[in-house]
């Protein structure tokens, strides 16, 4: 006695549940394939985003800069598929507060600077400020790079020379970032270095 010619109903419901639990089955699987691929740790030490970690992301990137991380991460580390982009976690562009980029803002950029100096700069932007790792040189906005002074900031001939900006406007603006007395603040720089 065969299922077959007893039970054909049951025979063929059989063949429908095992259809659809292989089509689920696979379905599963490759939804766990995708999950797998977004585990940090496959990519990532699991202390990737522990800032007291010597395999912390952001002292890596500062070390080895970011190329490694764009072939996940996309061009311009916007993200890519599961791999998220900068922005995705850090409040503005290379994990700089909103506000970075605009002059009146209270996380302004050039205030920072001032107030700290250029130093802080250098793991990313290199020591000579023309862009290191995150190839964003101070000296695509200023041409005095991490100075913020103008063209012409040096050359006497120059109606943004300093001399002249000093004589119209005192030198107020100026101790922001040289300090009291001019003597080199934080920029290092102090007025009797030259003159």
């Amino acid at each position: 006695m065969s299922i077959k010619t007893h039970h054909p109903n049951l025979i063929a419901s059989v063949l429908r549940l095992g259809a659809t639990c292989l089509v689920l089955g696979s379905v599963a699987l490759v939804g766990c394939a995708d999950r797998r691929d977004v585990i940090e740790t496959k990519a990532h030490p699991p202390e990737w985003r522990d800032t007291e970690s010597a395999d912390f992301h952001g002292l890596r990137i500062g070390e080895d800069g970011a190329r490694a991380c764009v072939g996940c991460h996309g061009d311009h580390l916007e993200g890519r598929g599961n791999a998220p982009g900068c922005d995705d976690c850090h409040a503005g562009a290379g994990g700089h507060p909103f506000g970075w980029d605009t002059p009146s803002s209270a996380e302004f950029h050039g205030a920072a600077v001032a107030a700290e100096g250029p130093d802080a700069c250098i793991a990313c932007h290199g020591e000579d400020h023309r862009g290191g790792w995150s190839d964003v040189s101070c000296y695509a906005c200023h041409a005095g790079g991490p100075s913020g002074h103008p063209d012409g900031w040096l050359e006497i001939r120059s109606l943004s020379f300093h001399g002249l900006v000093v004589m119209e406007n005192g030198v107020d603006d100026c101790t922001r970032c040289h300090g009291f007395g001019l003597s080199g603040g934080t920029s290092h720089v102090a007025c009797a270095d030259c003159h």
